[in-house]
């Protein structure tokens, strides 16, 4: 099987809680299920500081953050639902995939 443009997804509830986490590449990280509610948890946060601390107003949190190894982009339903993925650097088409969840 070849590498996936998508790493991984995580779905997370309006209070920060981690509802479902799976991993598309074999190369990702393993993590504990602790882990993985922290790191949920933890992006809640920062989504929630961030629509706070922009200076635009109707700043709707983070969207897309890139890293050197990866890009994480993040869809926010009406609901507070979060689904989060991490793909690949520059990898294409990928609020469409989530707009499709």
């Amino acid at each position: 099987m070849g590498k996936q443009p998508i790493y991984s997804l995580f779905i997370v509830n309006k209070s920060g809680g981690l509802i479902y986490q799976t991993d598309f590449d074999s190369s990702v990280a393993k993590l504990d299920t602790n882990d993985k509610m922290r790191l949920a948890s933890t992006f809640h946060s920062l989504h929630a500081i961030s629509t706070q601390l922009s200076p635009v107003q109707g700043c709707k949190g983070i969207e897309m953050l890139e890293a050197d190894t990866f890009d994480l982009h993040c869809l926010q339903t009406l609901t507070g639902t979060k689904f989060v993925v991490t793909t690949w650097p520059q990898a294409r088409d990928v609020d469409t995939v989530l707009q499709n969840m």
